[in-house]
């Protein structure tokens, strides 16, 4: 009986871990609305879909930073720089169209 005490405290503890790097991961993924629920599932599908965007959008970003092959000023460089919030609509577009998780 000790050792399944142990035992169901062991995965009582693994699972919340789980959890909390589940409510992590979810918190880095914009969404809308931002407090809308997602299973495990959507959390990690639509993680895979956010590093792809933003793997996109920096090689998209280095595409254009390429051709110049210097080190341009700084004025160069934040107008080179991503806007975010364009970005963030963008994905948020892209998440929303796709609704259909596979």
């Amino acid at each position: 009986i000790v050792r399944r005490i142990f035992t169901n405290s062991r995965e009582r503890w693994r699972q919340q871990n789980v959890n909390g790097a589940f409510a992590e991961l979810r918190h880095l993924i914009p969404t809308h609305p931002p407090d809308r629920k997602l299973t495990k599932n959507e959390i990690l599908r639509l993680a895979l879909r956010y590093i792809n965007f933003l793997d996109q959008l920096v090689t998209e970003q280095n595409l254009r930073v390429a051709p110049q092959g210097r080190a341009g000023s700084l004025e160069e460089e934040e107008t080179l720089s991503p806007n975010p919030s364009l970005f963030y609509e963008g994905w948020k577009l892209k998440a929303s169209c796709s609704r259909q998780i596979n």
